[in-house]
């Protein structure tokens, strides 16, 4: 059974500072394209404060290791007192510090979209006390280019920017990842026009454990009272009958979010004002005229308008459908599938009224892993994709 354990860092460096903390109900979450979670608790026993001066929101981060491998890292934002000796701690990944910082002035023409991304946050980290040790590996460049002016007066943080960057048609997938070695660890951005296994190597598969199916059978020409409508026996659920995923998974579609155009507002006023309008062919085989409207009142240029309506719109049009499905960690290896992948999903199941099994294969949007204080850990794969059909 793998063995999680917690350490407390500086927020201005990735580095041990004290030795391990006494984490309970460790979870943590690792998205894609957004900054991941974690939480737990630590109950300060006596005589064995050691560790409590060693972790305060703001001032410090945490290290989550696998077996003696970082594989999570972030800022302490909040902690709150839940019982004499007890605190809980609410942290998030290190992409989150740049909520909070403000973009340089700086013109970007015709740019790497990868470089822009990069030089943002590498120009907040010049400024003194805006460098939290992020690791940003210039090898990649991306198939994207964009302008981008940055003024003095203008009231955006880097977050924000490189957020509106990916969000783009086109833009970049990132991620700031823990890596390195206990004794070197490291905070490093991840990035790339599309991220994770671009074929699926991890399979989630959950078989349900019901009855063949059996038809109705045929009228009967002489029927008594009781038999006046003959139909299929109902089946009977006996239980999990299979595969990796430990309960039945659950399925959501969602459509108070779909829309079938997009409008996007860029700079100006009234006449002069940008617009670029992106259409879903879904409006050709019947679905309804949704508009959503968007503000990008800071982008100047129409080529970049109507990449961000296009991703806009990819969002969007069609119905949402997620699945989450839970497996025991080490089944499979979570850590060898990285965030954005393909993986295959295969649902032996009747209850979605569609043939046996339903196969999928889906891009993996988070990966949420919960720890256990006594029992083997359990990760929750979320994925998800917009149908347009």
């Amino acid at each position: 059974m793998p063995k999680y354990e917690v350490y407390a860092t500086r927020w201005d460096d990735p580095h041990i500072i004290e030795e391990l903390i006494p984490a309970k109900g460790l979870e943590f979450s690792m998205p894609l394209s957004d900054h991941g979670e974690a939480s737990f608790s630590a109950t300060v026993e006596p005589g064995r404060s050691f560790w409590r001066p060693s972790i305060a929101p703001i001032a410090s981060g945490i290290l989550i290791a696998r077996d003696g491998v970082p594989v999570w890292s972030g800022m302490v934002w909040s902690e709150s007192q839940s019982g004499p000796r007890t605190f809980d701690f609410r942290c998030a990944e290190w992409g989150s510090f740049f909520e909070r910082v403000q973009t340089q002035t700086y013109t970007y023409t015709a740019f790497n979209d990868h470089a822009i991304f990069r030089d943002l946050i590498a120009r907040a980290a010049l400024v003194p006390g805006q460098d939290p040790g992020i690791l940003l590996d210039t090898s990649t460049a991306g198939a994207s280019t964009s302008d981008l002016t940055i003024h003095g007066w203008d009231d955006l943080t880097v977050e924000r920017a490189f957020r509106q960057l990916s969000e783009a048609q086109g833009g970049p997938e990132w991620y700031f990842q823990a890596a390195g070695t206990m004794e070197n660890p490291t905070r490093r951005l991840v990035l790339g026009d599309r991220l994770g296994h671009t074929t699926a190597q991890t399979v989630l598969e959950y078989v349900e454990n019901t009855e063949a199916y059996a038809p109705p059978e045929a009228p009967p020409s002489m029927t008594m009272l009781g038999n006046l409508f003959p139909g299929q026996q109902p089946q009977a659920l006996v239980g999990r009958g299979g595969g990796n995923v430990i309960a039945h998974p659950a399925r959501s579609r969602d459509g108070s979010s779909s829309a079938t155009m997009v409008l996007a507002i860029g700079a100006g006023e009234e006449g002069s004002q940008m617009r670029a309008l992106a259409t879903s062919s879904l409006l050709n085989v019947g679905y309804p005229r949704l508009t959503k409207t968007v503000s990008y009142t800071d982008v100047t240029m129409q080529a970049t308008l109507q990449r961000h309506a296009n991703a806009d719109l990819a969002d969007v049009a069609g119905l949402l459908t997620s699945y989450t499905l839970t497996t025991f960690d080490g089944s499979p290896d979570w850590t060898a599938t990285p965030r954005g992948s393909t993986v295959r999903v295969i649902l032996d199941t009747d209850v979605y009224g569609a043939e046996r099994p339903v196969q999928l294969d889906v891009r993996l949007l988070d990966i949420s892993v919960q720890v256990a204080d006594d029992s083997p850990a359990q990760v929750n794969w979320l994925v998800s994709s917009t149908l347009e059909h």
